[in-house]
């Protein structure tokens, strides 16, 4: 390994520890102003005298590829003895290494990168990606030259749409900088055991994140420490305290897990409370996910009851009959005093695939449930959430383990504010759209057992006779439930 020649050093210490962190995965960064870019840049030249260098630097497009990365390697590298190809945006290094720059504006862009091979590769500004790009990323990460070492490095602030990725590989359950858990990954602290969010396989590179933040250096002055400190509360501990708690964009800005999430095992949840599902099935590109709520009586603290998500089942690539049998099971068998008052799912279960059988006709002749079609109204359903969050009322079980990753990671849509942005291949996406479809679709207040009508042991009469007994009660409550705009 060979370092940058003089006169450039490391401008803070943060910068000196990420360039000699020897991990395979790095993220660095946090707070603006905390020299991500630079260090990116200096990270890749240090192999500069080795032919076998080639690397690859990638932001989102090529407009911010060239206000920041580039304009900034033309400064640094030619010290280097190396020449820039403007058409190819490629460095060639004296000893024959090279390093280039590219982008990738949308998912499908990152193919124009296969076949390739790359001893080293930097993400600037990462969240901007998803998790997938990244992770086809890292299998173009290969040398024929033994020697070379092999890393990605990842630089951003908090947010956007790779936030949950970021957070959940290199912080874990919480910000490590608001707080140290039993299941926090710590600064500095090389890991092992990383797995990737959307289906938990193992990452098999080791992992690291150190912090950067603007008081780790003096070279951008008062002014511009000033101008973060001014900013709203969660855009300032975003970008001038690096918090991954509170970021630009997050749609539900309030979460408060202490507040929002209780223990499973303290959730009455009594039989003859009204129970129901919510159900956003997927095969392919997403997960399945289903939450079974309940709702408690009326308190004068809660003159509707509290919503509680009490159980969550996720599953991928399961056929639709399985999963539905699967909800039977669990939720359904062996429970014959439970009242669950509706069965919602995705309206897009209905759609006719060309056999004249839908996929809610499959999962209803495994099962003899009688399914619905939920309410696909999402800025309803989103501030409905929202709302009920805010005023207490609905609560979700620790036991709901990616719900409770879901709800604080979700984004507003640029081009629909009041909306949640829609993420492709997102798993924790389809758990907010079955908890949307669930909390949307069915609004009824609890009842005492001994008002309630004798229930059929046929499941699909009982779906019908239960359905109607709750009728009258959603009606009377629709107009006084639906979420106030904030």
């Amino acid at each position: 390994m060979t370092a940058p020649p003089p006169p450039w050093q490391p401008r803070s210490e943060a910068q000196r520890r990420a360039l000699i962190c020897p991990a395979e995965i790095l993220l660095f960064g946090g707070a603006a102003g905390s020299l991500k870019s630079e260090t990116m840049l200096m990270d890749a030249v240090r192999e500069h005298q080795r032919p076998g260098l080639r690397a690859i630097l990638l932001r989102r497009s090529y407009p911010e590829l060239e206000k920041s990365l580039i304009r900034r390697s033309r400064e640094l590298y030619p010290a280097f003895g190396a020449e820039f190809h403007e058409q190819k945006r490629r460095w060639r290094f004296p000893a024959g290494g090279t390093i280039e720059f590219g982008y990738c504006e949308s998912e499908k862009d990152i193919y124009r990168y296969q076949g390739a091979e790359y001893t080293f590769i930097g993400v600037d500004e990462s969240t901007h990606f998803s998790e997938f790009p990244i992770r086809y990323l890292l299998s173009r990460l290969r040398s024929t030259d033994p020697g070379m070492w092999l890393r990605i490095r990842l630089a951003s602030n908090p947010g956007n749409i790779g936030h949950n990725t970021h957070k959940a590989i290199f912080h874990g359950e919480t910000c490590s900088h608001c707080h140290i858990g039993a299941h926090t990954r710590q600064p500095d602290v090389i890991y092992h055991d990383a797995v990737w969010p959307s289906d938990q396989h193992p990452i098999g590179k080791s992992t690291c994140f150190i912090p950067g933040r603007l008081g780790d250096h003096e070279l951008l002055g008062q002014e511009y420490a000033a101008s973060l400190a001014s900013l709203p509360g969660a855009f300032r501990k975003a970008l001038l305290d690096g918090c991954w708690d509170v970021y630009e964009g997050q749609y539900f800005d309030h979460w408060n897990p202490d507040a929002m999430v209780t223990p499973r095992a303290l959730i009455p949840a009594e039989p003859w409370w009204p129970h129901w599902v919510g159900i956003d099935y997927g095969f392919n590109v997403s997960q399945a996910a289903a939450y079974l709520l309940c709702r408690s009586p009326a308190t004068p603290e809660f003159p509707r009851g509290r919503v509680y998500v009490i159980e969550e089942y996720t599953a991928q690539h399961q056929p639709a009959a399985d999963f539905a049998q699967e909800l039977r099971q669990r939720w359904l068998d062996g429970h014959s005093d439970r009242r669950i008052c509706g069965w919602f799912l995705s309206p897009d279960a209905w759609n006719q695939r060309g056999d004249g059988h839908t996929l809610a006709d499959q999962m209803q002749s495994a099962t003899g449930i009688g399914f619905e079609p939920a309410s696909n109204d999402r800025l309803g359903g989103a501030m409905l959430i929202y709302s009920q969050l805010d005023r207490g009322e609905l609560l979700i079980a620790d036991s709901c383990r990616q719900l409770r990753e879901a709800v604080p990671t979700r984004i507003h849509d640029p081009d629909r504010p009041d909306d949640i942005r829609k993420i492709a291949g997102d798993p924790l996406d389809d758990c907010i759209d079955a908890l949307r479809y669930a909390v949307y679709s069915f609004i009824g207040p609890a009842r005492a057992p001994e008002t309630a009508a004798p229930i059929s042991a046929d499941p699909t009469v009982a779906m019908v006779q239960r359905r109607v007994d709750e009728e009258r009660q959603t009606r009377n409550q629709l107009a006084r439930y639906l979420p106030r705009r904030r």
